[in-house]
């Protein structure tokens, strides 16, 4: 079994394609860096990149020069993605004048760019390329210089030809976004360490976010929503005043970007055209953060219960949720009301669990997490728990949802208002890293 590795690759041979750092790019100053595409992997979007696109940009690299490449993941076929890939690829390199592009893809998104590869034309593209836990091959994909990076799983995995690195204690997903990997992309990419591998903050006056608005699997756009951003009571959720932003969603999906308070917690809901509102609560948003997804899905609606006097919550979170581990430090909690649904049966390490699915199952007032409710279960990387929590007209209850990670015993809290399930589904996004908060500089006496 090779061992794992933390250290960074340094690549000589990029030395002179990447000679001026993100930092400099970012002051007009030397050579622009190569855009930087992401492309997920099975039912993934760019949740899967946001959060390397806040260290990159905490680097200096230019956010204009970022983007994410989301296709639909409910068909087999990889046809159309990698149609839509060329395409994709294509507007990038005009939108930005650049030559070549440098990619990123995890799981399934590595099976699509081997087959992109596979075409000299396409691979031509291609500076540089980035294989987050996929396919492996006999030789680096198009002949494009590769970086593969390896979780949990089979050791002997490889890419022959390539920079090779392993981490066995990272799963499938965490591996993708961790701070170990990124310095190791991000030396592969730049010809340097990164200056941070964290998320740095920014003054909270300066921040701002962006995404776009789509239906899992398909990663289409909820046509027609209307999204509205409130700024919430951290203490209940409840909205403090009028929106702050309004937008109607067009067929790209995208809304923003939007002037936050670095401090503060915020819904962004979005009205559907059929009446029920999404109701989307992450934490603050401590640094621009121009990838967040607001997400509904269509495909598992029938599946969950929905009423008058219980609330239905979908939680998110970019680190596997694991319960079944020996020892208590390697274990995650999640507690609604402060009662915890991560156990064995709920989120056992092997499922990969990344959206937990709560709601009142038989719509009976019964909770019951001691087995995972179907067919939650049977999709991967999803899991489903039978939790009661009493609704109240307009929402004006209180639910706390508290998340503790494994290893680093961080506590962190959302709470957001008792909508009741049969007009409104509330969905809340928790951190796959530890975030930090802006400090004032100390005044001079």
């Amino acid at each position: 079994m090779r061992r794992p590795r933390t250290i960074l690759l340094v690549v000589a041979l990029l030395a002179a394609t990447v000679a001026a750092g993100p930092a400099e790019a970012k002051k007009g100053k030397g050579k622009s860096p190569n855009p930087v595409i992401f492309v997920h992997g099975q039912f993934g979007s760019a949740d899967q990149f946001e959060t390397d696109a806040m260290r990159l940009t905490s680097n200096g690299f230019p956010q204009d020069r970022l983007f994410v490449y989301e296709y639909d993941t409910s068909v087999t076929s990889n046809d159309d993605a990698i149609a839509g890939l060329d395409a994709f690829i294509a507007s990038v390199k005009a939108q930005t004048g650049a030559g070549q592009v440098d990619v990123l893809a995890h799981s399934r998104g590595t099976t699509v760019m081997h087959s992109y590869l596979s075409t000299p034309e396409r691979a031509a593209s291609v500076a540089h390329y980035v294989n987050f836990d996929g396919r492996t091959a006999d030789a680096p994909p198009g002949g494009v210089p590769t970086l593969a990076v390896w979780g949990e799983g089979d050791q002997t995995r490889a890419i022959a030809g390539a920079q090779n690195v392993y981490y066995p204690d990272k799963s499938h997903t965490e591996v993708t976004t961790s701070r170990e990997a990124f310095a190791d992309v991000y030396g592969f990419l730049r010809g340097r360490p990164p200056q941070t591998t964290k998320v740095v903050p920014e003054k909270p006056n300066k921040v701002t976010i962006a995404g776009r608005a789509l239906e899992f699997p398909n990663n289409t756009a909820i046509e027609g929503g209307i999204l509205e951003v409130y700024e919430v009571d951290d203490a209940t959720g409840q909205r403090r005043g009028g929106a702050i932003y309004t937008k109607t969603i067009t067929a790209d999906g995208n809304w923003g970007p939007v002037k936050v308070d670095g401090r503060r917690h915020y819904e962004i809901a979005i009205t559907e055209p059929g009446g029920r509102t999404l109701h989307n609560y992450p934490e603050p948003f401590e640094h621009d953060d121009h990838f967040f997804r607001v997400l509904n899905s269509p495909l598992l609606e029938p599946f969950i219960e929905s009423g008058p006097n219980h609330t239905a919550i979908t939680v998110r979170r970019m680190l596997e949720w694991r319960g079944d581990q020996a020892d208590p430090a390697g274990n995650d909690s999640l507690s609604f009301n402060g009662l915890n649904v991560i156990n064995p049966a709920i989120a056992p390490r092997a499922r990969r669990v990344l959206a937990v699915f709560t709601f009142d199952a038989n719509s009976d007032g019964v909770t019951d997490t001691s087995a995972p409710l179907q067919p939650f279960a049977s999709v991967t990387f999803l899991t489903g728990a039978d939790v009661f929590m009493p609704a109240s007209p307009g929402g004006t209850g209180t639910i706390a949802v508290e998340e503790r990670m494994r290893t680093t015993g961080h506590v962190e809290t959302i709470n957001v208002p008792s909508w009741p399930s049969d007009a409104n589904v509330i969905s809340i996004l928790f951190r796959d890293y530890v975030a930090k908060t802006y400090k004032k500089p100390k005044k001079k006496k």
